[in-house]
């Protein structure tokens, strides 16, 4: 082998001197892109029941739901608007009628139905208002069923309502023994045609009453209590539908 000329080792330094000045820079990048991190991943979608107003939830996540409604329909009830402006014929339906023992206690409920119709006729809206023949109600007393019953009876709205007492009784070894009534009445306002119920209301009445010589025994003073507290009860719940009533057309 010869030795090199002047021109080849020239070449040759200068090959090394740029070699060793890429070296560091090709060893800093290799470092640089091994240090730097990788760019976060995106976030999960959000499936929160809760959202945006733009993305809210408007379906039942329980698809045993449907089974009864679907969303479509559950939705069309939520969306329909209810007007009363031929809505004119009212059935009415005692949910808890009772029988009584007692001629007087019979005739104080008689009263009371009486004066709860009235009430509620007070209103210009009904042309009609009769109470449900015992007849047309049905054994199963659900919502389909009752308002079957009230088609039947071609009542534009059925008005169910029942009632519940609560006694207190204090009997005394001196002086006369006395009881007090606190009767409470809930009603639901049934549109026959959409089977909406559009109205709920709740009336709460007490009295108290003590043993006269009238009564035959202290039961009978009781009973009588009962019924004075429920009356008093069915006239304010029927202030509160005839409000309702007139005052949504």
């Amino acid at each position: 082998m010869g030795t090199p000329t002047n021109n080849e080792a020239a070449h040759c330094r200068r090959a090394v001197v740029a070699l060793t000045l890429l070296l560091p820079l090709l060893i800093a990048s290799g470092c640089a892109k091994k240090m730097s991190a990788p760019p976060p991943p995106p976030p999960p979608p959000d499936f929160s029941i809760i959202g945006e107003s733009d993305n809210r939830l408007q379906e039942s996540l329980f698809k045993g739901d449907q089974a009864v409604l679907s969303n479509q329909d559950i939705d069309r009830i939520l969306t329909a608007r209810i007007t009363l402006e031929d809505r004119h014929r009212l059935a009415v339906l005692r949910l808890d009628a009772r029988n009584t023992w007692i001629q007087e206690i019979a005739n104080l409920e008689a009263r009371n139905s009486e004066q709860f119709l009235a009430s509620i006729g007070k209103s210009p809206q009904f042309t009609q208002i009769r109470f449900m023949p015992t007849l047309l109600i049905p054994e199963r007393r659900t919502t389909p069923y009752l308002r079957e019953a009230a088609a039947r009876f071609q009542a534009d709205l059925l008005l169910i309502y029942g009632t519940r007492v609560r006694t207190f009784r204090r009997d005394r070894i001196i002086g006369t023994d006395e009881v007090s009534a606190e009767a409470v009445v809930e009603s639901v306002l049934l549109d026959v045609r959409t089977g909406i119920v559009i109205h709920t209301t709740q009336a709460t009445e007490s009295i108290s009453a003590k043993k006269t010589p009238g009564d035959l025994n202290f039961s009978q003073t009781v009973a009588k209590a009962q019924t004075e507290a429920t009356g008093k009860a069915l006239l304010k719940l029927a202030d509160a539908v005839v409000a309702f009533v007139d005052t949504t057309k």
